[in-house]
């Protein structure tokens, strides 16, 4: 009989940890649907950013657009706003332009190098008697 309860309370201790194993494992499931849920809004709430982002440059670009035609005029308090975007616009401008000078000296070089290549060497004489270099 000491054998059938040293068996018994070995297969008392075996189910109760296999019991504490399920019990650890419930858990991690729902910290894992936790997260799983957290990371979801949180992606949701990043792509509700984003398009109120792209709606509001898309609104801020139609309203600039109108300015500049001058179908829209914007009350003073937007002056430091205008500015700074006519600003922008003159810098990105004037990047542009210097790109582009850029880009065209250096097809005005590969040009010189590209008749350089292809234009006919002079030849060498040699004087009788002469040392080859």
């Amino acid at each position: 009989m000491a054998a059938d309860s040293k068996q018994s309370e070995v297969v008392k201790q075996i189910n109760e940890a296999f019991q504490a194993a399920q019990d650890r494992l419930a858990q991690l499931r729902e910290a894992v649907e936790r997260n799983t849920d957290l990371a979801r809004a949180n992606a949701r709430a990043t792509v509700l950013k984003d398009q109120k982002e792209k709606a509001l440059k898309e609104l801020g670009e139609a309203v600039w657009r109108q300015v500049q035609r001058g179908r829209l005029e914007l009350p003073s308090g937007f002056g430091a706003a205008l500015e700074a975007v006519e600003a922008a616009e003159q810098a990105v401008e004037a990047s542009a332009r210097e790109l582009t000078d850029l880009l065209r000296e250096g097809e005005e070089v590969a040009q010189r190098l590209n008749e350089q290549k292809n234009a006919p060497r002079p030849q060498r004489v040699l004087v009788p008697g002469a040392k080859k270099r």
